[in-house]
Formats: C-alpha cells, sequence, structure tokens
C-alpha cells in the first residue's frame, strides 16, 4: 500500500510541475488582441440577392473574419502553445507496464511452476537545474512572437482592407463626376446648336461639342469599369469575391489629426508586432542558451515500482528509490550546441536593432507621406474653387458669344481635372493614415486627438 500512495504522489507531483503549461492558456495577457475579430462577426452567406450596406468597420471585421491566412496563422498560434506544454510534460511521471511470464521445472519433484507477473512503474525527474524552466521559457517566448506576427498580418490586412474601401470611395466619386461631365457636355452641345441656329455661332461649335460629349461618354464607360473594378477587390478582401451588391454608407472625406511624430514614435515602439515579435524571438534565444549551459548539469529522479504474481495474489515486488544520472550525455556535443545558442542569440539582438532602425525609417517616412497629404488637400480644394469660378465664367462668356467652344472645354477640363485632384487628395491623405496606422502599429486615435469632424463632400 505505501508504493501505491507513492505513485499517487508521483501522479500529483507531476500535475503541480506542470501546471504553468495549462495555465499560459487562461491567462488573459496570452491572448491575441484581435481574436474578438475571430468569435464576434456572424457567419453571415452573402449573395446577390441580399443587399448590404458596408461600413468601413463592417468591412475590416469581415475580412477578418473570412480571411484563411488568419486563421492559419490561429491555428500556427495554437501549435506553437502547445510546445510549451510539451516541454513542461517532462516534469511528469512517465509510467512503463509489462507482463513477465515464465515456466520452471522443479527436478525434486518432477513439477512445472508458471508464473505471471504483471508490474507498473513509475519515474518522475524532480530536479534538474533547471533545463526544462529554461526550454519551456524558450518556448513561451517563441509563441508570443507568434502572436505578434499574427497580429502583424492581422494589421497588413486592416490596411489593405482600408486601402480597397477607400479606393471604392474615389471609383465612387470618380464615377460622380464623369457622369457630371457627360451632363454638362450634353447641355453645351444643346447650347452649341441653338447659337448655330440663331447664327450666332459656326456648325464646327456643334461638331467640337459633339465631339466633346463622345469623349466625355467615353471617359464615363471608364469610370465605371473602374467602379466595378474596385467593387471586385473591396469584395476579394472581405472574402467573397462573386458578392457585389452592397453600398458604403460613407463618402470620401478628411478627418484632421493633431498627430506629434514623438508620440508615434513611442508608441511604435512600444507596440509595433514586427518589433515585438524579433524582441520575444530574442528572448526565445537567450531561455534557449540558458537550456544549453544546463546540459552539464546532472538529473534528480525518483522512482517507484509495484509487481503482482497472478497466481497468488500477492505482492512479489515493490520498490521505490532516487538517482542522480546523466543522459545521453555528451561534453562535446554539449559544447558546440552551447556555441551554437550564444551565435543565435547574437545574431536576434542584431536583428532586433535593426529592426528599430528599420522601425523610424518607416515610420518617419509614413509621417511625412501624412503631412504632405494633409498640406496637399488645402492646395487641391483652392485650386478646385478657381476652376469652378473660371469655368462658370467661361459658360457665361460662351452663352453670351463671346467665348468661343475650344475655350469652353478648356474650362470643362480644368473644372473637371480639379475635381479629379481633390477627390485624388483625399484618397491619398486617407490611404496615408491607412499605412502610417500599420507602421504604428494601432489605430491613430490610440495616439493623436481628432481636431474636426469628417468632411463629407
Amino acid at each position: 500500500m505505501k508504493t501505491k500512495t507513492i505513485l499517487s504522489l508521483l501522479f500529483i507531483s507531476g500535475l503541480l510541475l506542470t501546471s504553468e503549461a495549462f495555465a499560459i492558456n487562461d491567462n488573459p495577457k496570452n491572448k491575441t488582441e484581435n481574436a474578438i475579430f475571430m468569435e464576434d462577426v456572424e457567419n453571415t452567406e452573402y449573395n446577390n440577392d441580399i443587399h448590404s450596406d458596408f461600413s468601413l468597420e463592417d468591412c475590416i471585421r469581415i475580412a477578418l473574419k473570412n480571411n484563411l491566412s488568419i486563421q492559419a496563422s490561429y491555428l500556427n498560434d495554437a501549435a506553437y502553445k502547445e510546445k510549451i506544454g510539451k516541454e513542461w510534460s517532462r516534469y511528469f511521471p512517465e509510467l512503463s507496464a509489462g507482463v513477465d511470464w515464465g515456466r520452471n521445472r522443479d527436478y525434486e519433484i518432477g513439477t512445472y511452476n508458471s508464473a505471471l507477473l504483471p508490474s507498473v512503474s513509475a519515474n518522475m525527474t524532480v530536479f534538474d537545474f533547471g533545463k526544462i524552466k529554461a526550454s519551456a521559457d524558450s518556448a513561451k517566448h517563441t509563441y508570443l512572437s507568434k502572436e505578434f506576427e499574427t497580429k502583424e498580418h492581422i494589421n497588413m490586412i486592416i490596411c489593405n482592407t482600408k486601402k480597397a474601401y477607400f479606393n471604392l470611395l474615389f471609383a465612387k466619386a470618380q464615377y460622380d463626376v464623369y457622369q457630371d461631365t457627360v451632363k454638362d457636355f450634353e447641355l453645351q452641345k444643346q447650347q452649341a446648336f441653338s447659337l448655330y441656329s440663331a447664327g450666332k455661332k459656326a456648325k464646327v461649335d456643334v461638331a467640337i461639342a459633339d465631339y466633346n460629349l463622345c469623349k466625355a461618354k467615353l471617359n464615363f464607360e471608364q469610370a465605371k469599369k473602374t467602379l466595378k473594378v474596385a467593387k471586385y477587390e473591396l469584395s476579394r478582401i472581405m472574402g467573397f469575391p462573386k458578392y457585389n451588391n452592397y453600398e458604403l454608407t460613407s463618402e470620401l472625406g478628411q478627418d484632421s489629426y493633431d498627430l506629434s511624430i514623438d508620440d508615434a514614435m513611442e508608441k511604435a515602439y512600444n507596440i509595433r508586432p514586427e518589433l515585438l515579435a524579433i524582441q520575444k524571438l530574442s528572448e526565445a534565444a537567450k531561455m534557449d542558451l540558458r537550456a544549453r549551459r544546463r546540459d552539464f548539469t546532472p538529473d534528480i529522479k525518483i522512482r517507484a515500482s509495484i509487481g503482482n504474481d497472478v497466481g497468488t495474489f500477492r505482492y512479489t515486488s515493490t520498490g521505490i528509490g532516487a538517482n542522480l544520472s546523466y543522459s545521453n550525455f555528451n561534453i562535446l556535443r554539449t559544447k558546440f550546441a552551447i556555441s551554437e545558442a550564444n551565435f543565435m542569440y547574437k545574431k536576434r539582438l542584431m536583428d532586433l536593432e535593426d529592426e528599430k532602425h528599420t522601425l523610424y525609417l518607416s515610420v518617419s517616412r509614413a509621417y511625412e507621406s501624412f503631412a504632405t497629404a494633409y498640406n496637399s488637400i488645402d492646395i487641391a480644394k483652392s485650386a478646385l474653387e478657381q476652376a469652378k469660378e473660371q469655368y462658370r465664367q467661361t459658360k457665361g462668356r460662351y452663352k453670351a458669344g463671346i467665348a468661343d467652344i475650344i475655350e469652353l472645354k478648356d474650362g470643362e477640363n480644368a473644372f473637371l481635372n480639379a475635381r479629379l485632384d481633390y477627390y485624388n487628395s483625399l484618397l491619398n491623405y486617407n490611404i496615408a493614415i491607412a499605412e502610417f496606422e500599420k507602421e504604428v502599429g494601432a489605430p491613430i486615435e490610440n495616439y493623436s486627438s481628432k481636431k474636426t469632424e469628417s468632411k463629407k463632400l
């Protein structure tokens, strides 16, 4: 009975020693921050018989839900999490069971004796000078680095979704511009014909106006195609490339932010997933180096066993003991393993410093793009107002018979290009914000204050 009690104690001790392997699964700090996107989005089947209205937030959540590469990343994270438990499980008792059968002859009395001896034994490491813990810590940091890589991938999907969303808004604005242009040139053709009929303009004005109208219709057809392609691209990113029966609930506009490059840089150094992933890999390499150095130390184990004679139902053997041992110890191989782990640790530190330099460059570049795009909006808006006024005056002069059809066309084209330039500046600004958020690793609202509400056109 004592040996049975000892076996039970071995199991309990093993569970206590490996409890940290299971604790990481329940620790909220170790859960991926963006996992909400995998849980909160309803599984909705989209087909062209159903009309939907999507906001930017809707598109992002659906894209994250349906993206197969993100789901694969979560499965990869789960696999690396299991490696932590695999390392800690080395503290768990190792069981051995077997059955011995034998047949012996007693020559004195001339009979045969048979014996069937089942046995159970347990062997457990109770102390190994930190080798298992160091290996488990290395596995833990590797797992956390994979989580940060998943967050990096999520940020990339969010950025791409925003780009596709804003490109679709721009395509819709461009569609409206060319549609208005067709209407204007239709009116110009009517005016040219009326002036020609009244004898105030030559017939060539009618021909030019007809050509301008055909050119505007051609541009309008191209704008239709661009709009469809932009919608297909957003649909593809959201995970249903054949679905196009939806509209976006917002328009291309501008949100102004009081953004500081120093605050953004500080935020990036603290939360950027690429940097944190490499940092965790360097910590994993450090723990691996520690584990390899401790390979020179022995293991302390305890063991217990029970054997039973089936024929007489009595214990034929019981045992308990402890040992201090080296398992497959090779001094030269251990030396090279330590050297390899040391070089790998130094490499990870170099990678970390290089990523910090890359971060500074990429955030600075993204900030300059953001600032340039922001300043371009006011310039484009001023040019649009001037072109609009100039076109209004030109139309009045043409109607009065003062300006010719060429001057009217030039004014129309200037106004058209100014409208497209303004929308393009808004597109570049919103894409610059999306890129900046990706480089920093967090939404811009987390490290700046919004100065104005969205300006919709």
